[in-house]
This record gives C-alpha cells, sequence and structure tokens, in this order.
C-alpha cells in the first residue's frame, strides 16, 4: 500500500463511555474486523480521534491468552460529539460554534483525564480507513484536510436509511444532515467500501437521482457476518427457563418491534400459545411506554426488557431462544439474524431485501406489516416440533458456508490492495 494504513477505531471507543460497553451494530463491526485484520497485518497503526482535541491518537494491542486481540481502550472518554449545521443561513453556523464552546472543553478535560497517557499521531499520507457513522468521519477527514493530510480515505458505508422518506421519526432534519455527510463523504472517499450488496445498490439509486454524487473511485462490497464470538464476561442473567422469541436492538418505527407485539397479542386473543418475548438492547423509555399500552395488557407480563446484556449473555440468549425475529422495514445488513444462524437458531425475518441477502433460505419470512402471517410461523414453530428440527438441523448443516469476522477483515485488507 502507498504509506501506512490507518485504521480507526474511534466508534469502538466510544462504545466504552458510560457504565458499560455498548456493543452492537456498528461499534461491533468496527471492534470485530480491527481484531481479525490486527492479527492478519502487522504493520497497521489503529487510531482514535479525539473531537475535544481534533487530533488522532495511537491505540496498542495485546494477545489475549486464547490468541484473541484486546485494544488498548481507555474508558469514559465522554467524548460527545457536536453536530454540525447544514443549511443556507450563513449565521447559524457561528451561533453552533458559539453554543458548543462548553461541549468541547469538556471533550477536551474528560480526554486529559482518560486519555492523556495516549501518543498523538499524525496522519499525513498513507490510507485512512474507517467504518464509524458518517457524521464522525467528516469531522475526522475534515482536521485531517485542515492539516494538509493527502491521506487516502476509505470509509464503509453501513446504510442510507435516512434517506428514505419516512424511515426516521425526525426525517426532515436527519436527511439533511445525513445527506450532507454522506456527499462529503463520497466526494473525499478515494475508494469506497460498503457492508452488503444492498447497500451497494442503494448508493446507486441515490447517485442516479442526484442526491448523492458519482464516487470518484470503486465501490467495492465486503459484506458482514454471521460469526457470533462467545463472550468472555461471566454470565449476569438468566437465560428464561420456558419457550422464548428473542429480539435485539430493536426500537419503534423502521426496526418494527411493533409487529411482533402485535404477533404475540393476537396469539393471546385467539387463545393460542404465546412465548415469551425478550427484547434485548438499550433501555428506550419510548418503547416501554409503547409496549405498556392498554390494548397489550394481556401480554405484558410475556414481555422480558434483557438492557445491554455482555456478550457472554448475549449468545446465550441466542441459543436458547425459540427463535430470533427481526422486523426491520429497512436494513443495511442485519447482525443479530445472521449471529442468531451462527448459534444454530431459526430466524424469523421481514422482506427486507438486506435480510434475504443475510439468511438465504435459512431463515422464515414475512412481510414487515403482516402481523398475522408473523404469528403463524411463531406457532409452527413452537407447535410443530419435526418442522423446528429440521430447521435447526439445515442451519447446522450450513455453518461452513456463513461467514467470519476473519473472512470481512481479510477481504477488507484485500480491497485497500489496489490503491498501492
Amino acid at each position: 500500500m502507498s504509506g501506512p494504513l490507518y485504521f480507526d477505531l474511534t466508534e469502538a471507543l466510544l462504545s466504552t463511555s458510560g457504565k458499560r460497553t455498548q456493543y452492537y451494530g456498528i461499534a461491533r463491526t468496527v471492534h470485530e474486523i480491527g481484531r481479525e485484520a490486527a492479527l492478519l497485518k502487522d504493520d497497521i497503526r489503529f487510531v482514535v480521534f479525539s473531537f475535544g482535541m481534533r487530533q488522532f491518537y495511537e491505540i496498542t494491542w495485546r494477545k489475549r491468552q486464547d490468541g484473541s486481540v484486546e485494544f488498548d481502550l481507555p474508558k469514559d472518554v465522554g467524548q460527545k460529539w457536536v453536530r454540525s449545521y447544514f443549511g443556507k443561513n450563513s449565521i447559524l453556523p457561528f451561533i453552533f460554534r458559539l453554543l458548543n464552546r462548553a461541549t468541547q472543553r469538556k471533550n477536551r478535560n474528560n480526554w486529559l483525564k482518560h486519555a492523556g497517557h495516549l501518543m498523538p499521531v499524525a496522519i499525513d499520507s498513507g490510507i485512512f480507513f474507517s467504518a464509524a457513522r458518517p457524521k464522525l468521519i467528516v469531522d475526522m477527514v475534515r482536521a485531517l484536510r485542515d492539516k494538509g493530510s493527502i491521506a487516502s480515505i476509505v470509509p464503509l458505508l453501513h446504510d442510507f436509511m435516512p434517506l428514505h422518506d419516512g424511515a426516521t421519526k425526525r426525517f426532515r432534519k436527519l436527511d439533511r444532515n445525513f445527506l450532507a455527510d454522506n456527499r462529503f463523504l463520497i466526494e473525499q472517499a478515494r475508494q469506497i467500501l460498503t457492508n452488503s450488496n444492498f447497500t451497494a445498490k442503494e448508493l446507486k439509486t441515490f447517485v442516479d437521482k442526484g442526491m448523492l454524487p458519482d464516487p470518484r473511485g470503486p465501490v467495492n462490497v465486503v459484506q458482514l457476518v454471521h460469526h457470533c464470538p462467545d463472550g468472555t464476561e461471566q454470565s449476569e442473567i438468566t437465560v428464561p427457563n420456558e419457550p422464548y422469541i428473542l429480539t435485539v436492538a430493536l426500537n419503534l418505527g423502521r426496526k418494527n418491534i411493533e409487529v411482533v407485539l402485535e404477533a404475540l397479542r393476537l396469539l393471546k386473543a385467539d387463545g393460542k400459545p404465546a412465548p415469551k418475548l425478550v427484547i434485548a438492547g438499550s433501555h428506550r423509555k419510548r418503547l416501554r411506554r409503547y409496549a405498556s399500552r392498554p390494548v397489550f395488557s394481556d401480554i405484558h407480563e410475556r414481555l422480558i426488557f434483557i438492557d445491554n446484556p455482555n456478550q457472554t449473555d448475549l449468545v446465550n440468549l441466542y441459543k436458547g431462544a425459540l427463535a430470533l425475529v427481526m422486523p426491520s422495514k429497512l436494513e443495511g445488513w442485519g447482525l443479530p439474524a445472521g449471529e442468531a444462524l451462527w448459534c444454530g437458531t431459526p430466524a424469523i425475518c421481514s422482506t427486507a431485501e438486506a435480510l434475504r441477502e443475510v439468511c438465504g433460505d435459512l431463515a422464515l419470512y414475512f412481510e414487515p406489516d403482516d402481523a398475522s402471517r408473523l404469528a403463524e410461523i411463531i406457532e409452527k414453530l413452537e407447535t410443530d416440533i419435526k418442522f423446528q428440527h429440521e430447521l435447526r438441523k439445515r442451519i447446522n448443516e450450513a455453518r461452513p458456508t456463513l461467514r467470519t469476522w476473519n473472512a470481512v477483515a481479510r477481504e477488507t485488507l484485500a480491497s485497500m490492495q489496489a490503491l498501492r
């Protein structure tokens, strides 16, 4: 490659702030690709970005006894990201900067307190790779360019959900900012990676519509994984001892947990067996209020909320579940569906195109608004033991074909060989 490869771990760093590590979605993607890449290529330089200091810092790593990689990421750095303003009003950017001075001071103070021992890194050239959220990468790239860096920028793009009308609860605001972030990244990128064929297709669609610029370099697909590593932490929960279906990182709206609640309500109303529903992920007050509505009173005692389970408990929840349900209306990939299959557990998915890419013929599908069909699938899995065993047998036989984080890291590094 032309110069060093700098691998950005900022998203993983931010996930370590707070009471416990938030180990889902993009943070997991960054962490796992980084771990495998460290074992594959010994001259990668791992870095994190401080939004308070406007500077990159080097992260070291070491091998655990089991051969896996542990990054020496500081905890509780408290780097609160500050939204840039994208609009026609020329005065508002200055107002935003004034209002955010206190946040920037706090960012700097937290960094010096918890990460002051890290060594700064000047990324003058080479390749800068990041799989963080676009809004974070934009700030990083601006900092690089402000310092005269000529490094080749390679982002991994996860999805274009906020560009779909109605895909988020505050679509207008998110559309404008998300659009501006992605336009900037695409214009700066020497190469673009996408996490699925579906995301690559979405990119082309929005380019053809004139919403996004033509990439100036190649667009390469590096599909994500099914691989779900075992945890190293002690278990903190008790897995339910009766049949349950599992959801991971679901919310209202695009993630569409509403249809799961309605399917259980229909089963209960029809006098049919309704399994427990384990809702694992971040604590979401709005979701809990929604689930506590009187219309769901018959299933309230069937709901189990588990906030931020550690990796050991998450794997145990996957393995013990009757099925994972992933009802999203849109996804860029769909890690929980793949992870369920890796653990030998059936996945019940919406017909979203990306979920079909993840699961192929190993999943059971329903239209995302069809609660009746979802209820039928859940009932069949719970009552037809032969059907359930045959499905699990098919999933287990397909295990050697499922994608691993090692494969993702290999393909990610290989894709950048062309930038020599």
